[in-house]
């Protein structure tokens, strides 16, 4: 996956319910710690997408990422749900019926 403008959350949302649907536990889902790992490990940033944010350590991407988990968009968007239990160190995502039908190759007739 090539970008050739910034990444935005928008363009994250299928490969993290793919990451989710092929890494999670049906039941446990992905952790959203593994989820940012592996989304980072997919996507191939820009120039811009990889300069440092100012004060901080992380990238532009790394950024995008968080907020992806932070604004729960998975989530208001019916495609995931957020779980938080003792076996999660932050939370983890489980796809819902939309999620995964969203990922479901088409067929045509």
């Amino acid at each position: 996956m090539v970008y050739m403008s910034r990444i935005r959350e928008n363009d994250l949302i299928i490969p993290a319910l793919r990451l989710i649907a092929a890494f999670g536990d049906s039941e446990f889902g992905l952790e959203s710690t593994v989820l940012a790992k592996k989304l980072r490990e997919i996507v191939r940033p820009s120039a811009e997408d990889r300069e440092i944010l100012g004060g901080r350590k992380d990238d532009k991407l790394s950024q995008v990422i968080r907020n992806l988990v932070s604004h729960r968009t998975l989530e208001r968007k019916g495609l995931a749900k957020y779980r938080k239990g003792t076996a999660y160190t932050r939370g983890a995502y489980v796809l819902t019926e939309l999620g995964r039908a969203s990922i479901q190759p088409t067929t045509k007739d």
